[in-house]
């Protein structure tokens, strides 16, 4: 499908395996354990859409924009990684697995990220700015000039990840010095 609007639509438990979708427009619509493997998502905007236990088996996520969505319990780990591309916008994102993905320049600007796991994933330039990461595990990720600011929850150890240039607020910085053993007054 090209160019097209879905607007209120319940897609619950249905499946669009391998199907393909460009420039497309989604608001208000309901993927609720829905089947997405192998399909392709280009150029497409989902706003105030429900992803709870999507399967995003090898899909296609190309210049896809997520906004005031929820997203929860999606691996994002197993999409096809050679055409993956997208962002959050004031979005919920709860339980969601992004290891081992490339996400530089990504934005999840002024979402919930909550209990994702970001092993190993590259998040360089990614914006996190005011986004509540409470539970979310970053490890050996590398964060370089990524820009936290305003953001709050977040527990980063910067001996596990690469942090260099990354931006961050303070007085919610202060967290990153806890896996150091010290004492401030």
């Amino acid at each position: 499908m090209e160019d097209q609007t879905f607007q209120g639509k319940d897609y619950t438990k249905i499946s669009f395996a391998e199907g393909t979708f460009s420039d497309c427009y989604f608001e208000d619509c309901l993927f609720i354990e829905s089947c997405l493997n192998r399909a392709t998502f280009s150029f497409c905007t989902f706003k105030n859409c429900n992803f709870t236990l999507v399967n995003f088996e090898n899909a296609r996520l190309h210049e896809v924009a997520f906004e005031s969505c929820k997203v929860v319990g999606a691996n994002f780990h197993l999409l096809e990684k050679k055409l993956f591309s997208m962002n959050f916008k004031e979005s919920i994102l709860k339980s969601c697995n992004f290891s081992h993905l490339k996400m530089k320049k990504m934005s999840f600007e002024g979402s919930k990220v909550k209990e994702c796991d970001f092993k190993e994933t590259l998040l360089q330039e990614g914006n996190f700015k005011k986004c509540d990461l409470e539970g979310s595990l970053f490890h050996q990720c590398d964060l370089r000039g990524a820009d936290f600011r305003e953001a709050i929850g977040y527990a980063i150890d910067p001996s596990t990840n690469q942090i260099k240039k990354a931006k961050f607020s303070i007085p919610e910085a202060l967290s990153l010095l806890k896996g150091f053993d010290i004492t401030l007054q």
